[in-house]
């Protein structure tokens, strides 16, 4: 593979172990974001409904957050050239403060329990500070470019989004639970909070990480270069820009550059949409089709959030909110672990030495194509259940079983690695001291 992708050092990938357990884990964070939907009709009835914040946070932080950083393990050093120091450890330490804290966060969101939720915010902010202060290193250490890619530079400017969402994060759950002292008011520090995790973190990764696996696994044309040297760093100009506004000069610039922020999601997703009908798959497979529905998604949101701030409905937010989070984030990151969890247990089985079964063979289309067919109803009943309140319970129904599913797919293909020879904590050269 390397030879095919002159940019990308797999030789470099950490052990499987590193990535997996977040990946294992995180639709369980899932599971329970549907529960808690069974559990509490009321909220989908508004942004601000407890269910709601705790329901988005189990998504944001449990599922969203622990992916992201899983797949960052294993794209750090691939395409960053960036090698994480004792990554086994640091994924094992990590990964236990954020699922920690994900759990406590929801959990005092959901239940207006402020000890709970200070405390999951201190451990999701300690989880992070782990992660991102092993990244610096490694990014501080690793060559400056890496096959004239412009995802080692996004990458970077993903983190300094997650670090700012993150800041932001851990002020309001002091201001929640402590009545700390704000210089300016709650919505408008929840706004920011919401901005920076979606532009600033969010789309940033999954679009740095684009750049790299939708012309690889989707056999698509590469992204103009236009697009990719500009789109990460206009998107963090103008959310500081928006930053700024929104503070000191609210109502005069801040809908204007939050209109252009949503005109650049719309563009990202509007383009990969257009390399995708020029794919050369004969055939498109499921988690080619959930890609694309999720930049549908992704495009839909962005053009609701605009009309959110100019109409007075409820509605709208959480519509934008549904789009965005489980339309563009989970469905981008079900089809992207439909490849990735697939293609790292055939690569560390093939650095084995032991022969790789196929990778349709680890992962089968038709079950793919099942749960992701589950993934779409759910986000059909998700968007009907904002405007009738009752349907709310079947789409806590179908979200469970979504993201069941999902686990059992992924568990599926870990069984196979596991059953032809795959070990929990060798990487390409288990010897080596600096996989511990």
């Amino acid at each position: 593979m390397s030879g095919a992708n002159p940019g990308l050092s797999y030789d470099d990938a950490p052990p499987f172990a590193a990535p997996l357990r977040y990946f294992l884990t995180a639709p369980l964070f899932g599971i329970a974001a549907g529960l808690l939907l069974l559990a509490d009709g009321s909220a989908l009835s508004s942004r601000w409904s407890p269910g709601a914040l705790g329901a988005v946070h189990l998504v944001a932080t449990g599922l969203m957050l622990q992916v992201m950083l899983g797949a960052l393990m294993q794209i750090l050093p691939v395409v960053a050239g960036a090698s994480l120091l004792s990554p086994l450890r640091t994924a094992r330490v990590n990964h236990a403060l954020i699922a920690s804290g994900s759990i406590g966060l929801s959990w005092g969101l959901w239940r207006a329990q402020p000890i709970a939720t200070l405390t999951g915010a201190t451990l999701l902010t300690l989880g992070l500070a782990v992660f991102l202060l092993a990244a610096a290193r490694a990014l501080y250490r690793a060559p400056a470019t890496r096959g004239g890619s412009d995802t080692p530079r996004d990458l970077r400017l993903a983190l300094v989004g997650l670090a700012i969402a993150a800041a932001l994060g851990i002020l309001l759950a002091t201001a929640l639970a402590r009545g700390l002292a704000l210089p300016i008011d709650l919505p408008t520090l929840v706004n920011l909070h919401a901005g920076w995790a979606w532009m600033g973190w969010g789309a940033l990764l999954v679009a740095a990480t684009s750049w790299v696996v939708v012309p690889m696994f989707q056999i698509t044309p590469p992204y103009p270069q236009r697009l990719t040297r500009a789109w990460a760093p206009t998107v963090l100009v103008l959310l500081l820009l928006w930053s700024i506004a929104t503070t000191v000069a609210r109502d005069v610039a801040d809908v204007p550059l939050a209109v252009m922020l949503c005109a650049l999601a719309a563009t990202f997703g509007a383009m990969t949409l257009r390399l995708q009908a020029r794919s050369r798959r004969s055939t498109p497979d499921a988690s080619f089709l959930a890609f694309r529905l999720a930049m549908a998604a992704v495009i839909c949101g962005a053009l609701a959030v605009p009309l959110s701030l100019f109409a007075d409905a409820d509605a709208l937010p959480l519509l934008a909110g549904v789009l965005i989070l489980h339309g563009g984030f989970v469905g981008a990151i079900s089809a992207m672990l439909y490849k990735i969890v697939p293609f790292l247990a055939w690569l560390h089985l093939t650095q084995a030495g032991i022969k790789a079964p196929n990778m349709k063979k680890l992962s089968p289309d038709v079950l793919v194509r099942r749960q992701l067919r589950v993934h779409a109803f759910a986000l059909a009943t998700l968007l009907t259940a904002v405007f009738v309140q009752p349907l709310s319970y079947l789409a806590g129904a179908a979200v469970t079983t979504e993201f069941a599913w999902l686990f059992l797919n992924l568990a599926r293909i870990v069984l196979a690695w596991r059953r032809a020879g795959g070990q929990w904590s060798a990487g390409h050269n288990p010897a080596s001291k600096k996989y511990v």
